[in-house]
C-alpha cells in the first residue's frame, strides 16, 4: 500500500495524540485504523479497470476492558476514524458500496491490545459533523456559531498573541460552513484571502495572528438496521 503520505501521518497523530490518556494498553487508535484498512484493502475487488469496490461497514471489536476504557469517548473517536478510512480510500481509488459507516464494539473473546474487524456493504444514512483543527487539536463543533479567540470568553481559546481577544467565528447552518471576522486587528484570511465573511468548504485553512486553522467536515453515520 506504500508509506504513508505526510498528511495522513499527521492525521494519524492527531488521533493518536487525542486519546492516548484513555488509552493505556498497548492498542491505540492508530492501530484501529491500520486494522480498518487492511480490512478494507482486503475485501477490495476489481468490478472494472477503473473500478475497485470495497465494504462500507466495518465494525472493530475491542476487549471488554479496552471498550469500556474508551466508551466515553466513543463517538469523536469514530469520527476521527472515519475521517481516516475516508481518506485511505480515497487515495487508493476505492468506490464504497455505500456511505462509509464505522462502529465499535466488544468481544469478550478478545485480549487487551487486540483488535477484530468485520466489514458488509450495508445501507447507510450519513450526517455531516464540522470539526476545526487548530495546533494539533481537533475540536468537533457543536453550535451553529463557534468564536475562536486568545480569550478564556471564546469558545476556542488559541494562545497567541496575534490573535483579538475573539478573533473570528465559524459558522455552521447544518450543511454549509462559513467563516466571519469580527472586527480583529489583524484580520483574518481564508485559503491566503483576507475576508469580512466568507463560506468554506472542508479542508479550508484559515490563518489568523500566528495561528493556522483547518475547517473539516466529517461524516457520522448512521446504518439502518
Amino acid at each position: 500500500m506504500g508509506i504513508l503520505d505526510g498528511f495522513e501521518k499527521g492525521l494519524e497523530r492527531l488521533v493518536t495524540g487525542a486519546f492516548s490518556k484513555t488509552f493505556k494498553s498497548e492498542l491505540q487508535p492508530i492501530e484501529i485504523s491500520a486494522a480498518i484498512k487492511s480490512e478494507m484493502d482486503s475485501k477490495a475487488s476489481f468490478v472494472a479497470r477503473d473500478r475497485i469496490l470495497v465494504p462500507n461497514s466495518f465494525t472493530a471489536y475491542l476487549s471488554p476492558a479496552e471498550f469500556t476504557r474508551m466508551r466515553a469517548l466513543r463517538e469523536n473517536l469514530i469520527l476521527e476514524l472515519s475521517d481516516l478510512i475516508a481518506r485511505h480510500a480515497q487515495r487508493q481509488k476505492f468506490q464504497l458500496g455505500g456511505a462509509l459507516s464505522i462502529k465499535v464494539a466488544e468481544d469478550g473473546s478478545l485480549n487487551v491490545g487486540q483488535v477484530r474487524v468485520t466489514s458488509i456493504t450495508a445501507d447507510v444514512q450519513v450526517e455531516w459533523t464540522p470539526a476545526l483543527d487548530v495546533a494539533g487539536t481537533r475540536y468537533v463543533l457543536a453550535k451553529p456559531q463557534t468564536t475562536v479567540g486568545r480569550d478564556a470568553s471564546a469558545d476556542i481559546q488559541v494562545n497567541d498573541a496575534g490573535l483579538s481577544r475573539i478573533h473570528f467565528e465559524i459558522l455552521w447552518d447544518g450543511k454549509r460552513g462559513g467563516v466571519r471576522d469580527l472586527g480583529s486587528t489583524n484580520g483574518t484570511k481564508v485559503n491566503g484571502r483576507a475576508i469580512t465573511e466568507v463560506g468554506i468548504e472542508s479542508d479550508a485553512v484559515i490563518n489568523a495572528g500566528h495561528t493556522e486553522a483547518i475547517f473539516r467536515v466529517l461524516a457520522k453515520s448512521v446504518t439502518n438496521e
